[in-house]
C-alpha cells in the first residue's frame, strides 16, 4: 500500500503541485520524492506558503525540480494500476490531476482517502494522533508521518469499506 503527499504553490484554485512524495506503507525502502518545475502556465504563487508552510522557493523549483512530463511519467511508472492513499484527497487529487493535465499524460493510478485504511471506529483516534504530530509540509516527511499514524492505529493493514 502506497501513501502519497503533495505540496503545492498554495491552496487557491489556481495552485499547482511543487513537490510529490510516496512511500510503501510497510517497506520504507520503497519510496520516491521530487520537486517539480512549474509549467509555463502555472503562475500563481503564495508567498505566505513559501515563507511559513513548505519553505520551498520558486528558485529552488527551477534549479532542483524535474519537468512536469518527467514527474508524471515517474509517478505512472512506479504507481501504475495502483490505488494510493492520501490524507487530503480533495487537494491532492486536484494537484495530481493538474500535473497530468499539464503534462498531457493520462494518470495510471487512483488516489483515495487514507481513512479507508482504518477501521471506521478508529478514524477519530487517527485524526487525534495525526493532529498532535507537528507537520513539516515537506512531502516525504509528511508521508512518513501519515504512515506512522496509520500503522499505530491499524498495524495489520488492509482497506476497510465505509462511507468516506
Amino acid at each position: 500500500m502506497i501513501i502519497l503527499d503533495v505540496e503545492a504553490s498554495g491552496l487557491a484554485p489556481e495552485s499547482y503541485p511543487i513537490e510529490v512524495a510516496w512511500q510503501h506503507r510497510f517497506n520504507p525502502a520503497k519510496f520516491d520524492s521530487f520537486l517539480i518545475q512549474p509549467a509555463p502556465s502555472w503562475l500563481y504563487w503564495d508567498t505566505y506558503a513559501e515563507d511559513h508552510i513548505h519553505h520551498i522557493s520558486r528558485e529552488t523549483l527551477a534549479s532542483c525540480g524535474i519537468s512536469i512530463v518527467e514527474a508524471a511519467s515517474r509517478l505512472n511508472a512506479s504507481l501504475n494500476g495502483m490505488t494510493v492513499y492520501t490524507d487530503a484527497p480533495p487537494y491532492d487529487r486536484r494537484w495530481i490531476a493538474e500535473l497530468f493535465r499539464a503534462a498531457s499524460i493520462e494518470q495510471a493510478f487512483k488516489v483515495q482517502d487514507v481513512l479507508l485504511l482504518l477501521p471506521p471506529t478508529q478514524e477519530g483516534a487517527y485524526l487525534r494522533r495525526f493532529n498532535l504530530t507537528p507537520v513539516t509540509h515537506r512531502a516525504l516527511e509528511d508521508v512518513r508521518q501519515i504512515i506512522n499514524c496509520v500503522n499505530y492505529i491499524a498495524p495489520e493493514g488492509g482497506e476497510y469499506p465505509g462511507d468516506i
